[in-house]
């Protein structure tokens, strides 16, 4: 990595719920890959009743705690209200994402040739030890449709705001990614669960954000995920119908026409 690259302050953010068993042994792993990179390591403790929280906060990290749980996405945000870093990784507390690939998931980043980087399971390149098929199934269905959003819907949707291309992501569950901080802070994200994976990936396209993946290692076999393939997938397509029917209402607000229609009809002063 560039000289400059080693200057940036990466902030590792884990967003746990009952994660005794693996997020001790985690956190060494992590900083072991970034030796060298200025870094921080948050855990947010989403109401855990196992004592993650007390083990994080031994192992030396910055812990902020919810009293209740508040979901996935909730903890993420609260983690990226309490990091400094210019560039902000989200990781999976679990142990099924391997922490020696973070300099692989920062690197585009780093090397200005992304904004967002997913760490995908789905590359050629990817190693995962075990796939719970019907998860690898939905995983590659739903990462499909939002493909197809982000490259055909969302355009037609901000009237070609947005280019028209194709635009294809391999793993939109993945829980492993980075992001810079500014851009972060661009991104409307609404979801308090599970459904801001798939939505930052939205307001990333929405944004005109490059979007990359790369490769990771990971053992789904020892993932228990609280996922609901069926609930959160119909939240997530609520959400994502939402947000494009928004989209071309605010498009539609600007047009001219449109503004010369509501003064024909009188609803506004010329």
């Amino acid at each position: 990595m560039s000289k400059s690259s080693q200057l940036m302050l990466v902030s590792i953010i884990i967003a746990a719920r009952d994660e005794a068993s693996s997020i001790g042994s985690l956190i060494p792993k992590i900083r072991k890959s970034l030796s060298g990179l200025p870094h921080e390591i948050i855990v947010v403790d989403d109401a855990s009743r196992d004592g993650t929280g007390k083990i994080a906060r031994s192992n030396g990290t910055i812990v902020v705690s919810h009293e209740r749980n508040l979901g996935k996405g909730a903890a993420m945000k609260t983690g990226v209200q309490n990091a400094s870093g210019d560039v902000i990784v989200f990781l999976d507390g679990d142990g099924a994402h391997d922490p020696q690939d973070i300099p692989r998931v920062i690197a585009p980043i780093l090397q200005r040739k992304a904004d967002f980087v997913i760490g995908s399971r789905a590359l050629p390149e990817s190693k995962v030890l075990t796939a719970p098929l019907t998860r690898r199934l939905t995983n590659n269905l739903a990462s499909f449709v939002i493909s197809v959003i982000i490259s055909f819907l969302l355009p037609l949707a901000s009237l070609f705001k947005c280019s028209m291309r194709w635009i294809r992501i391999t793993d939109c569950t993945s829980g492993f990614r980075a992001i810079k901080r500014g851009n972060w802070q661009q991104l409307n994200l609404v979801s308090q669960g599970f459904q801001i994976e798939t939505e930052m990936i939205y307001e990333a396209a929405r944004n005109k954000l490059i979007i990359a993946e790369a490769p990771i290692a990971c053992n789904w076999d020892n993932e228990f995920s609280r996922l609901s393939i069926l609930r959160d997938g119909l939240r997530t397509l609520k959400l994502l119908a939402k947000k494009l029917i928004g989209d071309m209402k605010e498009r539609m607000r600007k047009m001219p026409w449109v503004r010369y229609v509501r003064i024909f009809k009188g609803q506004q002063s010329p």
